[in-house]
This record gives C-alpha cells, structure tokens and sequence, in this order.
C-alpha cells in the first residue's frame, strides 16, 4: 500500500526532529521511540523498546511519574510534566512531556529542557548570593559595628575618671581591643564589596592637603611604636585626585605590616611624592627577604604568609590595599631584596576624559 503525503511527512518527522517522541502502552512500556531519543540519551532504540519508562527514571521522580501516568490511562491529558531520564553514562536530563491517549496507546512528545533547568538554576543561585551579600553587609556595618562603638564611646567616658594604674591598663587594652575590632569590621566589609561584585567604594575628589594627611598619620603610628624609627620624605607639590582616606588606609596597612616584619631596632623609610598629578607612595624596611613562593600570593584574600608572626589579622590587609590601588586604576607593588622590602602605591593623574 502507497504510503499517503501525510504519512510520509509524519514519519520524516518522526525520524528528524530533535524532540524526542515515543509510543507508551497501558502498562507504561515503550512500544516505539524515535532517533532522537539515541541522540539524547545514549540508548540505543533496542534498549529502550520493551521497557519500562520507570526503568530510566531518576528515583525521586519514580511516584510523580506514575500519578502523572495514572491521569493518562483515565484520559486526561498530560502537559509540561517534567522528569528526569538517565544516560547511558549515568547522568539525568530534564525532560518536558506532553502525552496525549489515543485507544490502547499514548503518544507522547518530549523536549529536553536541561539546558533552562541550568539557566533557572543559575538565576536562583545568583538571586540568593545578591540576598546572601546584602545580609552580610548590613551585618557588619550595623548589627556589629554599632555595638562596638558603643563600647569604645563607653570607655572614654570612664577613662576620664580617676583610676588605678590597674584599672588604667585594662581600659587601656579594652581600647586597643576595640579598635582592632573596628578593623577586622572594616576589612571583612571591604572583603564582601570587593569579591561580591560591588567593588571597593571610592570618593575621590582633588586632594590639597594629602601631605599633610600622611604627615599626621605616620606621626600618630610613630607615637603608638615609640621604639620605631620612621623616616619620612614628601615631596607632593600637586593636587592629587584620590579618596585620601583610602590611600591613608593603605598607608596605614603598609606601616602596620612594617612594624610587625621589619628589623626589630631597624628605621622605617616612607616617601610620598607627585609628578603631573601621578602619586608615588612607598613603605620600606629592612629585613629577611620575602620568599618568592610567597610572593606570589601576597594580595590574595585570607593569606597570612607565616602564620606564626601574625595571629590576630585575617589575612585581608594587602588584599584590600591592592583592590584600593585598582579602584584608583593604580597600582600596588612589591620589591624584596637582602637590603629592604618596599610596597609602593602609585595612582595616575587626574583623567577628566576617563571621570566624565
């Protein structure tokens, strides 16, 4: 008998589309199932034709499957139900069924949809991390660092009561404590902007008094260190467009590193100096010479280099500083040698161009 246009047109489809197609019986065994089910899953056709649809199914969707398989047999139709079917190489795919009874049989059509499982998936997860970041930032900068500086605000007021030398000493580590606190706060702060995707927030205006900044700051650290010699040179003749507490920040870090690495009894050299409006700011001391192996993950996050000499940092110091010089479209770099090692920050010029 001379097969119809129809029915030519019927079975070319069945055996080119890339959906998947299938015939069940009533008891849910596969009569037929096109190439594409081949291509999909990795059965071949004879290894799917006689058994059941269960025989392939993920576990967790074996009871959803046959309530969907009973409503079928009733003759109501099934439409968008998704499962999953394993692969030959034992992995699942997602699949999409709409099946439809016609006499003793169902004619099912399937689409894989693993690919928009993945996108939905990847969406959720993303949407999550955004809820995840904010929490975490309204953690630190509210829920953590009010109370602190309620502590610290505490103790200022009692510090200016009459006290023993004892008393006078405990306030006085109570501070330091808190001030450490403030810190770690502000760093895990500047950790979550910089590696959750809003980056290190900058304020950057022309600086006139940035020499003086640093002058004050590294006198206030040469006052916390009186048994540390720090020389230092400026030479900032322009304005300079930055976010100074920024910079101040990484200054701050680079001295701190300084004192707690550097030769015991050994000076502290710190230069700052302009050229065009580019600045150059550098900490050096002398030392044992970094090793390279350590270099290399210097101002990566959470890396402590010899955890022995630092115990109370979380590794986030040089890490911050050098997302500080990338926000500034600048640069933190390092030398080491048998005489010193030197950090140096160096930020561009003002680009009126770049700014606008």
């Amino acid at each position: 008998m001379e097969m119809s246009k129809q029915q030519h047109i019927a079975m070319q489809t069945w055996r080119v589309t890339p959906d998947l197609m299938c015939i069940l019986d009533a008891a849910g065994t596969f009569v037929a199932v096109n190439p594409a089910w081949t291509s999909t899953l990795g059965w071949t056709q004879d290894e799917i034709v006689g058994q059941p649809f269960l025989n392939f199914l993920h576990e967790d969707d074996i009871e959803r499957s046959i309530t969907a398989f009973e409503k079928v047999k009733v003759g109501m139709p099934v439409l968008r139900f998704e499962n999953r079917y394993k692969t030959k190489d034992e992995e699942y795919r997602w699949f999409s069924w709409v099946a439809v009874p016609e006499d003793d049989v169902f004619y099912c059509t399937i689409r894989d949809v693993t690919e928009e499982k993945l996108r939905e998936q990847t969406i959720s997860a993303q949407r999550d991390e955004a809820t995840l970041r904010e929490q975490f930032i309204a953690i630190l900068g509210h829920d953590l660092r009010n109370p602190v500086a309620a502590i610290m605000a505490g103790i200022r007021l009692i510090s200016q009561d009459t006290h023993t030398d004892r008393s006078k000493l405990i306030l006085g580590e109570m501070q330091a404590s808190s001030v450490r606190m403030l810190e770690l706060i502000d760093n895990m702060m500047d950790f979550a902007r910089a590696r959750l995707g809003d980056g290190i927030g900058l304020k950057r205006v022309m600086c006139t008094h940035l020499e003086d900044e640093i002058s004050d700051l590294v006198s206030e650290i040469q006052t916390a260190h009186p048994s540390v010699e720090i020389n230092l040179s400026t030479s900032i003749e322009d304005e300079i467009y930055c976010d100074a507490p920024r910079v101040l920040q990484v200054l701050s870090n680079l001295l701190g590193n300084a004192v707690t690495h550097g030769t015991k009894g050994a000076p502290i050299t710190v230069k700052a100096s302009s050229h065009s409006g580019e600045l150059h700011l550098s900490v050096s001391n002398q030392g044992t010479p970094i090793p390279e192996n350590v270099q290399k993950s210097l101002f990566e996050p959470f890396f402590k280099g010899n955890a022995s000499e630092n115990t109370h940092g979380l590794g986030l110091g040089l890490y911050i500083c050098s997302q500080i010089a990338q926000a500034h479209d600048g640069k933190l770099s390092m030398e080491t040698d048998e005489s010193a090692t030197t950090f140096t920050l160096e930020l561009p010029a003002f680009d009126e161009a770049a700014d606008s």
